[in-house]
């Protein structure tokens, strides 16, 4: 006897149990509850249950993180960097970052640490955006591992240590970072503090590329293309770099447009490879224009 299937959830569904979420984030935060506050802010950011309003979401926010909500200082902050609910302020988003972070934010220290990092909204400092992805790592920030991985790579802000980078992004990626897997990935690749190992790479590349990580998909592809270490597949390598592309890295998209120019892994297809090159030349990479540019002088790409 065979079991019936389970009927695939519904979108009006999904609706329903947003909207459902909504009257229970809005009766709680009513009632003085000031997390369910910050949810129901995040509600009407997102649009979940209700229609999107970002001036609204940004009070619920505000009102949260007076009140202790750590994660609602964090979500304005980053309102703020966006420009949304209000005028972009850099100099406010940092001071709320920095408000998130003191009440135990992970994602409030990491994003202080990036500000401090790049000198958005407050005076650059290494020293200090290596202390606050370290305590970012340390409250369960991935982005935070990898980010503090880069400061142990490069020496910025922190005396360079090449064990200490490896152990950061393998703790990232272990913890769903896809750019700690794939900063690692490039590391075996590369034998940068490891032993070179294309076979190590690969899955790191993997799972960074399933993680969302345009560059990623990309070097994966490469491993693919030119083979050595790792059997050549271009087939592979095409499907890899159409994903990077539709990630919007302009490699991925020249590199597809010059396996179709070669018909390597496919037919040759110069409209395709145009297409491609047009993209990766829109996206702002020269190689992409000159390619797309030699088509056309040769006739072949209008």
């Amino acid at each position: 006897m065979y079991e019936k299937s389970a009927p695939a959830p519904s979108a009006s569904a999904g609706v329903e149990a947003f909207h459902r979420a909504f009257e229970l984030h809005d009766a709680a935060c009513a009632s003085g509850d000031a997390a369910a506050c910050v949810d129901l802010g995040i509600d009407y950011e997102q649009g979940r249950g209700v229609p999107v309003d970002e001036t609204k979401a940004a009070s619920l926010f505000s009102g949260g993180c007076d009140r202790g909500v750590a994660s609602g200082c964090t979500d304005l902050g980053q309102l703020l960097d966006r420009g949304e609910g209000g005028p972009r302020d850099a100099a406010r988003a940092a001071s709320f970052y920095q408000r998130g972070c003191e009440g135990g934010s992970p994602l409030g220290c990491n994003d202080l640490g990036l500000d401090y990092k790049d000198g958005a909204g407050v005076a650059p400092d290494d020293a200090k955006a290596a202390k606050l992805f370290g305590r970012a790592c340390d409250l369960g920030s991935a982005d935070g591992c990898t980010n503090l991985g880069f400061m142990r790579a490069t020496g910025r802000g922190v005396a360079a240590d090449p064990v200490a980078a490896e152990e950061l992004y393998r703790r990232a990626c272990d913890a769903g970072s896809g750019q700690g897997c794939h900063n690692l990935g490039y590391r075996y690749e590369h034998g940068i503090g490891v032993a070179k190992s294309e076979a190590q790479a690969l899955p790191l590349y993997d799972r960074g590329c399933t993680l969302g990580v345009a560059g990623a998909c990309a070097n994966l592809g490469n491993l693919y293309e030119r083979g050595g270490e790792i059997p050549r597949a271009p087939d592979k390598a095409l499907a890899l770099f159409a994903k990077a592309c539709a990630l919007h890295d302009p490699i991925g998209c020249n590199n597809v447009g010059h396996m179709f120019e070669l018909g390597h892994g496919v037919p040759p297809d110069d409209a395709k490879a145009a297409v491609y090159y047009k993209r990766a030349c829109d996206a702002g990479l020269a190689l992409g224009c000159t390619n797309l540019g030699q088509m056309q002088q040769a006739g072949r790409a209008k």
